[in-house]
């Protein structure tokens, strides 16, 4: 895995308050995002999730509504994790649950490329204990975002 590949796409795993705020900041920071959960109920939760941020924000004039509109159309929200495809880096943000964080990994394992860069937002776990059994731990990395 080279260390100097750009990130050009990256996806979140987890809709709920957390994995919609780090889908809108990367989305902030001009990253198209894919925002991914188990179905699409709870991805459109997330989405407006999203909306209503964004919204705050124009109002509280932290956003211009042209920008907060391009932020918001840098984000796919999806049930379908064969669109994490061409992912480089996957943040899982799932609640503090050890085995369906483990589960979700495993997931990611099988559906991302093998050079993507799989994250844990995890606030509870050792990163080393989430990475093993992965076929390339090394490619498991903590990111640690605070809502």
């Amino acid at each position: 895995m080279s260390s100097t590949r750009p990130v050009r796409i990256l996806a979140v795993i987890g809709a709920g308050n957390m994995g919609s705020g780090i889908a809108q900041k990367a989305a902030t920071e001009g990253f198209p995002v894919i925002l991914v959960d188990l179905d699409d109920a709870k991805v459109a939760r997330g989405l407006s999730i999203i909306d209503q941020t964004l919204s705050d924000g124009v109002l509280r004039k932290i956003f211009r509504a042209e920008d907060a509109k391009a932020i918001r159309e840098r984000i796919t929200g999806t049930a379908d994790w064969s669109k994490l495809a061409g992912a480089d880096l996957v943040i899982e943000a799932v609640f503090e649950d050890f085995n369906v964080k483990k589960q979700v990994i495993e997931k990611l394992e099988s559906v991302c490329r093998p050079d993507a860069i799989i994250a844990t937002n995890t606030s509870s776990f050792l990163v080393t204990d989430l990475a093993k059994g992965m076929a390339h731990p090394e490619r498991m990395v903590g990111l640690h975002y605070f809502y």
